[in-house]
C-alpha cells in the first residue's frame, strides 16, 4: 500500500532516486523512468528485487550506503522503519547524499508510527510537510537547503558490557538491531537454561549455528562456553554488523563465520546445535512464516541426534510446528510470558 502512494506521485520522482529500506519491488517499476538505486538492510528484501531483475550494481546489501555507487540524488525515499532510532539513522545516513535543493520522502503504513515522525525529517531538511495520506498510509516530503553534516557511522555504535549466564561480554549494538542496546528477557532465559545444559563429550569437533543472531549475544556467549567456531546467521545487515563488532570487541573475530540468509536458503551442511530466539515480525505485524519456514528446514541442517533450543513468547502457537517439523518436542521452562523449547533430530529407525 505505501507504494501505491509513491506511485500516484511519480510525476515528482524524477532523476536520480535512492530507495533507503523499501519494503517492495517498486522501485523496479520507478526505474523504468528514472535512474534508481535501492539501498536494503534485508537479505530476503535484496533477493526480491534481483528476482525480479533489478541490477544488482545499483541494489546496496550493508549496514551503510557507500558514496562510491552513488550521490547527488535528487530523490531519497525512505520507508518508516519499526525502529524510532533506525529511521533517525537513516536520515542522518542519506542527507549528505542529497543534492541542495533535493527532496527527502518518508512514507509508512499508520500502524508504523510513520505520523508522528515527521518532525524527525525536520532534522536537516526544510518544508517539510503533508503530501498524501490515502489506504492507512501517508506519505512527507522535505527539502534539503543546507549542507549536511557527514555522517560518522562509529557514532551510533552502542557498546556495554553485559553479565548473563555466568559470563561478562562487550556487546555492540546500532540501531534496527533486535533488542538494540540491551539484554532481551528471552535470550537471558534462554542463555541460563544452556548453562545448565550437558553439551556433548565431543564439542571441539561440533558445529554451532546461531539463528537470528542480532548483536551477536548468543553467539558470543557459547564460543565463551565452547570453545567452538560459531556461524552465527541473520537477515539483516545490521545484525550482522552488530555481531561481527561484538566478536571484534572480545578479541574472538576469528572464531566467526557471518552469513546473510533469508531463512536458511544460504546455509551448507549440518550443525550438531541450532540455538536461536527467531524473529516473529514483519515490520509491525505478527508473522510466523519465518519462524515456520525455519522450523520446516532446519531438520535437514542438523546433524543425527542434533539439537535445536528456541526460546519464544508464549502466546506463539510453536509446539505444533515443532512436532511437525521434527516429530516431537519438549518445553524445558515457561517463565516471565517465555517458552523455551528443544527437540532433536530423530534417530533413523
Amino acid at each position: 500500500m505505501t507504494s501505491q502512494l509513491l506511485a500516484r506521485n511519480e510525476e515528482s520522482l524524477t532523476g536520480k532516486i535512492l530507495f533507503a529500506n523499501p519494503e517492495d519491488t517498486y522501485p523496479l517499476d520507478l526505474s523504468r523512468k528514472a535512474d534508481v538505486y535501492a539501498w536494503s538492510q534485508s537479505k530476503t528484501q535484496c533477493d526480491a528485487l534481483q528476482q525480479v531483475g533489478f541490477p544488482e550494481e545499483k541494489l546496496v546489501f550493508s549496514e551503510q550506503w557507500s558514496e562510491l555507487i552513488a550521490s547527488d540524488f535528487d530523490n531519497v525515499v525512505i520507508y518508516q522503519p519499526k525502529a524510532k532510532e533506525l529511521l533517525d539513522y537513516l536520515i542522518a545516513a542519506i542527507l549528505p547524499l542529497v543534492k541542495m535543493g533535493g527532496k527527502v520522502w518518508l512514507v509508512g503504513d499508520n500502524k508504523s508510527g510513520v505520523k508522528s515522525s515527521m518532525k524527525r525529517l525536520e532534522n536537516g531538511l526544510e518544508d517539510v510537510g503533508k503530501v498524501e495520506g490515502a489506504k492507512h498510509c501517508l506519505l512527507y516530503q522535505g527539502y534539503k537547503r543546507e549542507e549536511a553534516k557527514p555522517f560518522v557511522f562509529e557514532k551510533w555504535i552502542t557498546t556495554w558490557q553485559q553479565d548473563v549466564a555466568g559470563q561478562t561480554l562487550n556487546l555492540c549494538s546500532i540501531p534496527g538491531v533486535f533488542g538494540h542496546g540491551k539484554l532481551d528477557k528471552g535470550t537471558e532465559l534462554l542463555l541460563n537454561q544452556l548453562d545448565q545444559h550437558r553439551f556433548m563429550s565431543d564439542i571441539a569437533h561440533a558445529r554451532l549455528l546461531d539463528f537470528g543472531c542480532g548483536d551477536g549475544i548468543i553467539a558470543l556467549w557459547l564460543f565463551n562456553k565452547t570453545g567452538v567456531n560459531i556461524t552465527a546467521l541473520d537477515d539483516s545487515a545490521f545484525a550482522l554488523k552488530a555481531t561481527e563488532l561484538t566478536f571484534a570487541a572480545n578479541d574472538a573475530s576469528d572464531a566467526l563465520t557471518l552469513i546473510a540468509s533469508n531463512g536458511l536458503k544460504e546455509v551448507k551442511g549440518r550443525f550438531n546445535y541450532v540455538v536461536t530466539n527467531p524473529p516473529f515480525h514483519s515490520g509491525v505485524n505478527t508473522d510466523y512464516s519465518i519462524a515456520e519456514q525455519f522450523f520446516m528446514t532446519v531438520k535437514q541442517h542438523l546433524t543425527l541426534n542434533g539439537e535445536l533450543f528456541v526460546v519464544a513468547n508464549d502466546f506463539l502457537r510453536y509446539p505444533p510446528i515443532l512436532d511437525a517439523a521434527l516429530g516431537s518436542h519438549t518445553r524445558l521452562l515457561r517463565d516471565k510470558g517465555y517458552s523455551i523449547y528443544h527437540g532433536r533430530q530423530p534417530k533413523k529407525r
